[in-house]
Parts: C-alpha cells; structure tokens; sequence
C-alpha cells in the first residue's frame, strides 16, 4: 500500500510541468546578474568564446500515463521495452563566456511503457470505455529545442577553460513532432489480448515542450568534452501515449511528459590561447648571448640576444614579453624589453612569431660599464599573456594590466670581462648602508582553517611591552595562510588572520588605555606564504626536502603546486606537523633601522 502510494505521487508530482518548469525558469533569471558578475573582475584568466557542435544519444524514459512505476522508472527498461525507448540528438552552440551559453538541439526518439492497476481512458473519441492494465507499443517524435546553459563551476568556483567536471543546468522552449503508438489492452498474465484498444496515428502531431535538466561535462582537451546530459521534456498535451487518466482519478488532466539520459561528445570551434602551456614548456625556447661572458670595449659591454623559438609553440594571439637584466651584488641593470607577438595579434612587436614554422630571432645591446657589473649575470624572465587589444610595454604594466604567466628565471650569460687598458688602481672598502626595514615584533598563529588566534595571551605581553615603550607608532599587520588549500580560500583566511591580528592589537590598547588616534594600523592579507614554506623546508630535518622544494619550482602554476602540495601531505607528515603551523599566522612589523656593511672597489685616490 504505501509503496503504491509513493509511486503515484511521484508520478503526480513529476507530471506538474508547468509549475516546475516555472520555477527552474525563476531561477534561472535570478542568477543571470550573478552570473554575468562572475565574468567580470581584473588580472583573471581571458574568458573564452566559442561555437560548438554535439551528438548525443541514449535511453528515451516515458513518464506519461502509460509508464509503470510500480517498480519505478527504470522498470519499463526491460528487454520488450529497451529498443523502443531509445534517442539520439546532434546540437549547435555558442559559449558567451565563462558561466553563459545557449544551444540548440534536434533529435529522434521514441517511447514505450505499459501501466497496471489504474483506471485510464483514452484521449481521443466520446464514451469510451476504462481499462485498467493497457501498453503503449512505441511513439515516434521528432524534437527540437533552444537552452540557455549556466557552468555553475564558473559561476562558484571561478573561471577555468581546463576544469575536468563541470555541472551546467539548463533550461529552454522547444516542441516535438510525434506520431502515437499503438495501445494494447493485457491480460492478468502481463499479455496482450484482444484487438488494439487505439491503433497507431497515420499522422504526426506538434506541440510545445519545456525542457529543464543538466549535464556533468568531462573535459577532454581544448576542443573535446564528454558530457552525460539527463533532461524533463514537458510537452504541452496529454495524448503522446493517446492515454489520460480517467476523471475519477485524483488528477483528472495532466500533459504527458519524457525525459532522456544521454552520452554525448561535444567538438568546440575555438583556438584558446593557452599561456599557462607557453609558460610550463618554456624550457623548449633557447636563449644564447654572443659574446659569453660579456665583453667590455671603450667603456660599454654590447652582446647579442639570440632567441630560437620552436615550430607549434608560439600561440597566434599571446604575447611574450623578454626583459634581460644584469644582476649583481647589490643591484640590477633592466635592459630593453624584447616583445614577440603571435601571427594573429593585431598590433606590431619588436617579433612575429609563425605558429607551424617557430623561428630565430636576435636583438643586440649596448650598455655603459659600470665597476660593479664586473661580477655580474646576464639572467631572463620570459612574461606571456593573451593579446586584448594592447601591447604592454614593460612587465611593470603586465602586471598592472592583464592576466599573464612566466617562464622561470634563466642564466643566459656571466659578466663581464674588462679589456680597456690602462685599469686604475683600486682599492677595496667598508661602506655601511643604513636601511629602514620591517622586522617582526610579534607572531600570532592560528588552527588550520581558522582565524582564531592560539596563542594571544602569549604574545598579548609583548604587544603590551612595545605599546608601553611608546616608540613605534605605525604598526603594520601581515596575515598569511599555509599553501595546502586553494589560492581563493588562503586569500580569505590570510585577510581573516591579519584582521584578527588587529582586533587583538587594538584590545591590548584599550585595556592600557591608550590613545589609539596616536596610532597608525595597517592590515594586508597575503593569501599562502611559498617564499617561507621554501625557506622553512630547506631548513628542516626532512630526508627528501631538496627533491619537495624542486617540485615545488618546477610545478608551473598555481593550482599544480596547489595540488602537489596535497600530494606530499600523505607522503612527508612533518609538512603539516612542523612546516604548515609556522605559516598559518599574523605577524606585527614595526619599522627598524638596519646597518648592512658591504664591500666595494674604489679607485686609489678618490
């Protein structure tokens, strides 16, 4: 009994198309704004637009009035009923954006099932008799549908073109071209007795439908996606089956509905241009510098860069940008800027770059020698980014400006060999720089996860100490989480802590009853600490710490690091027993004055 009871109210409840495809419709427009917020904001990665084409196919499922759910839906899944419940689909897209799409779909079907135990009569024709146990042979249709689609991952998560799962929901208006089956009456022992109760339509029919549904997107490649789509069609009539439910029922008229789980490829007609591949493969562009080591002539040091590029990997539309600098103890020389611009980019650099063919590419320099580029290296740190209609002179902008990734540091020559005779004589001394510098006064740290303070009481003592010194008046409140977690998520959590941080200063204050207008706070959040997680392993007791800090450098960007860092968690139990506890924390600086002695060669006599 109440299993009876289950099944047909599911049954009444996935029958309220109207309803239900009003509410997905509400919804639907509530998160338009949101969605179309989402695909805004600076320095994030360039969102990519793009027509697809799909083919799909897979099971039909009946949900009209002859659809036995006695056993659920699935049942009328059985080896009478499998071949005629069955689709395929093909579909032409467009992808506005990161969350945004809309597609259309046109496909071929059909629908059986068969129904027990309740009281039904047919559509079409005057006085017709009840039958209780009937069978719908097959429906044949033709459907056609336009859906506008939402990449709830995007929306949520934030937008990434080589996720491997996305959920996308989508709703749309389409119709449906169907011809009824034949309508058989069965006996108590599940056979068809008698003459047919409704013969197969010589003709097609047309109504409207509303489908609502979703699909789970796998990502294959930039172009490739597999896709598991399962969709409600509500159709706007109740005879697809030639069956209603007769008016002694609860429900007297309800349209007929079906729904379809499908497999589908989905071929995507874009170029993405993807930098953070240019970045991870650099080591694929050779550099050379003619002559190494560098050479100093009548007072300057002129070389040659050359730059060979590979077939097939420069993208038509990025932007690479070259600085060389000279590195020295105690300073740097930036030289000129190299800009190589893919065949595609509709701006001029100092080098276009054919996608199929690679190429060589040289630039020559000239610089004024100075004595402290005498032990000195010629390094580079190639910056790619997506051309959006500008040419960013200098890295400086790069980063102001776009969304960009790099190559990694690299050595391109040693520095510099001093042939102008006669050389002075030098001599060699103590200089003393006086610097102001930031040095931590105090550390909170924090639980993993959480921006409670552990050890405030602690350290409470030594803010209290610097206040009653009276001598540093700006304060300034760094937080910082450990880099195990998403770059979104330790953002947060570092903000969170360096607030924290200040409630705790501020606290101090007040209990010592200080004049806080005296004072001047400043609170920044840094997001995961790589810099002291590097320094913190290298320092540590950990067998293999050499091997974790390569595979960290060489991880490319931030959610493989990210991902490599989880990796080592289970591997290396001292990363979060010893190392993650010291980075999990809020730091106050106070401004010191640091003497740095350092040696320099001077000529005898100045």
């Amino acid at each position: 009994m109440t299993k009876h009871y289950i099944t047909n109210l599911t049954h009444y409840v996935m029958k309220k198309n109207l309803t239900f495809s009003k509410l997905m419709m509400l919804v639907i427009i509530a998160l338009l704004p949101v969605a179309m917020f989402a695909q805004k904001g600076n320095h994030k990665q360039p969102v990519q637009r793009y027509f697809y084409l799909s083919g799909e196919g897979g099971f039909s499922i009946n949900h009209g009035d002859l659809a036995n759910y006695e056993g659920w839906i699935f049942e009328d899944f059985n080896k009478d009923y499998f071949l005629n419940n069955l689709n395929g689909k093909l579909g032409l897209g467009y992808q506005f954006g990161g969350v945004i799409g809309m597609n259309a779909k046109f496909g071929y079907g059909t629908l059986a099932g068969e129904k027990h135990g309740q009281f039904l009569r047919l559509v079409d024709g005057a006085a017709t008799p009840e039958f209780q146990d009937l069978q719908l042979n097959k429906t044949t249709y033709f459907d056609g549908n336009l859906n506008l689609t939402f990449n709830l991952c995007n929306l949520f998560f934030g937008y990434n073109p080589y996720r491997v799962f996305n959920l996308i929901p989508h709703v749309g208006i389409g119709g449906i071209y169907y011809k009824a089956g034949q309508v058989n009456k069965l006996d108590a022992n599940n056979q068809v007795v008698g003459e047919a109760v409704a013969k197969e339509k010589a003709d097609y029919a047309l109504t409207y439908t509303i489908p609502v549904g979703g699909e789970l997107n796998f990502n294959l490649g930039k172009k490739v996606d597999l896709f598991v789509d399962y969709t409600y069609h509500f159709a706007g009539k109740d005879n697809l089956d030639q069956i209603a439910k007769a008016p002694t029922d609860e429900i007297e008229y309800v349209n007929d509905m079906y729904s379809q789980l499908n497999l589908g490829l989905r071929y995507k007609f874009n170029n993405p241009t993807d930098i953070d591949k240019m970045a991870r493969e650099a080591n694929q562009i050779t550099m050379k510098v003619n002559p190494d080591p560098l050479v100093e002539k009548d007072g300057k040091v002129c070389f040659d860069v050359t730059v060979t590029i590979p077939p097939k990997y420069f993208e038509k539309h990025a932007v690479m940008n070259l600085t060389p600098y000279l590195t020295y103890k105690g300073g740097q020389i930036d030289l000129e800027p190299i800009t190589f611009v893919g065949e595609k980019v509709k701006a001029d650099g100092d080098f276009r770059v054919n996608y199929k063919e690679g190429g060589e590419f040289t630039k020559s320099y000239c610089t004024d020698y100075v004595p402290e580029i005498e032990n000195s290296e010629l390094k580079s740190n190639p910056m790619f980014y997506v051309y959006d209609g500008n040419i960013y002179p200098t890295q400086d902008d790069i980063v102001k400006n776009t969304y960009y990734t790099q190559g990694g540091e690299r050595k391109l020559a040693d520095g510099v060999v001093v042939t102008t005779k006669p050389q002075p004589k030098t001599e060699i001394v103590t200089v003393y720089d006086t610097v102001l510098v930031k040095e931590a006064a105090a550390i909170y740290y924090f639980p993993k996860n959480s921006a409670k303070i552990k050890n405030a009481k602690e350290v409470n003592k030594n803010v209290k100490t610097l206040i009653e010194a009276g001598e540093k008046k700006d304060l300034q409140i760094e937080g910082w989480a450990s880099p195990e977690g998403t770059l979104d998520r330790n953002t947060t959590l570092a903000s969170d802590r360096a607030k924290a941080g200040q409630k705790e200063v501020e606290k101090v204050m007040k209990k010592n009853k200080v004049n806080m207008n005296e004072y001047s706070i400043n609170v920044n959040g840094n997001g995961p600490d790589w810099v002291k997680f590097i320094e913190l392993v290298k320092a540590s007791n950990i067998e293999d710490k050499d091997a974790i800090v390569n595979v960290i450098n060489n991880a490319g960007s931030q959610a493989a690091k990210e991902q490599e860092i989880r990796n080592m968690i289970n591997v290396y139990p001292e990363l979060e027993k010893e190392i993650f506890p010291l980075l999990r924390r809020a730091e106050i600086l106070i401004d010191k004055i640091q003497v740095n002695e350092r040696q320099v060669e001077r000529v005898i006599g100045e």
